[in-house]
């Protein structure tokens, strides 16, 4: 049994505890940005063409789909998607990521349910698309889709890097991996969650969608091996000097462990994240453990293993959320599209190909 099956077999015995917190309980390792430690892989023919196949003309161009900077044309109608906060701005989103994943042959649904937020709508709405697989048992790529920004002027935000560089990733990968039918060996669960960003009840979408998954998965009877959670990957604090310490350079961040004191741990899982980065990039990683800020906090409540990739020390970010000015023009698209082809990399990983 070579690592990486070493690896999911592991995950499927994995668990965890509950509780919440936020952004000020991420912590890093004390070897932060150091890409040292053992390789215990090589370079594998058919993920090294999965990571050749990220195209970031593609990447890019979705990522101005997402964020409004180019239109797009949803069942004959053509609109800008420029914020996801409004109810209108998300149905436009959530019209869009649907077409999307049917051109591609995906199965796809809305999964609707009664929110506790109240800004024009009595539910939230969660979507999911799912890719065969040899096997029922899945992974679970989340990202959320809405939005945020100064109080009152949240609609004003375009919210690319948080967290539409995340969801570019996800359609970018679902593109790639669609290829691969008959070859897969796990079903791959393409989520996109509502209620992420919003004061009120934290992570609702995401919540709303563990506890689905829950309840289907005993139902039909198969496993979820593990998730990850794509997030904001698109701003470089060394573009802006921000980096902290010596470094001038970023890299980018892995968490796979909860920094509150919950007990979550699932190093397994970050630790073959690295390995991707470390045997298909040059792109460094930092390693740490992190709150309830992000959709992946959901599905290790219910006891799944998860990891979180991000920019790196994306806290510090200047134009993060309330702060609004969450633009393309922020976005390092080099920078993005390496991060990307590590995300995407995994995913293949653990998902499996023939």
């Amino acid at each position: 049994m070579n690592r990486l099956l070493l690896v999911i077999f592991a995950l499927l015995t994995l668990g965890g505890h509950s509780q919440a917190s936020d952004w000020s309980d991420a912590k890093y390792f004390p070897s932060t940005g150091d890409n040292s430690g053992n390789i215990h892989a090589t370079v594998d023919p058919v993920f090294q063409e999965v990571f050749n196949q990220v195209d970031q003309k593609s990447l890019i161009k979705t990522l101005k789909q997402l964020s409004g900077s180019e239109p797009v044309m949803v069942n004959g109608a053509t609109y800008s998607i420029s914020e996801r906060y409004s109810p209108e701005g998300k149905t436009k989103f959530r019209a869009f990521w649907r077409q999307y994943f049917t051109s591609l042959g995906i199965a796809n649904q809305e999964l609707s349910y009664n929110t506790q937020h109240s800004i024009g709508e009595n539910q939230g709405h969660n979507l999911e698309a799912i890719l065969p697989g040899k096997s029922h048992d899945s992974i679970v790529v989340i990202v959320h889709y809405d939005s945020t920004g100064p109080m009152g002027q949240e609609t004003s935000n375009t919210a690319v890097d948080d967290d539409m560089t995340g969801m570019a990733t996800m359609l970018e990968a679902a593109k790639i991996l669609s290829k691969y039918q008959g070859h897969l060996q796990q079903t791959i669960r393409f989520v996109a969650a509502d209620y992420e960003e919003h004061t009120g009840p934290g992570l609702e979408g995401a919540r709303q969608y563990a506890q689905y998954l829950k309840t289907t998965s005993a139902q039909l009877g198969f496993k979820i091996i593990a998730a990850v959670d794509n997030e904001q990957s698109g701003w470089n604090c060394a573009r802006e000097g921000v980096c902290g310490g010596a470094r001038t350079s970023a890299g980018f961040d892995v968490f796979s462990c909860s920094g509150d004191g919950a007990g979550y741990e699932f190093s397994q899982l970050g630790d073959l994240l690295v390995e991707t980065a470390q045997v298909y990039s040059q792109l460094p990683a930092s390693r740490g453990c992190i709150g309830a800020n992000s959709d992946h906090y959901a599905l290790w409540e219910i006891g799944i293993p998860a990891v979180v990739f991000s920019e790196h020390n994306p806290f510090d970010n200047p134009h993060f959320d309330q702060n609004g000015g969450d633009t393309f023009e922020k976005i390092d698209q080099d920078y993005f599209y390496h991060i990307a082809q590590i995300g995407i990399t995994f995913t293949a990983r653990i998902a499996g190909l023939n």
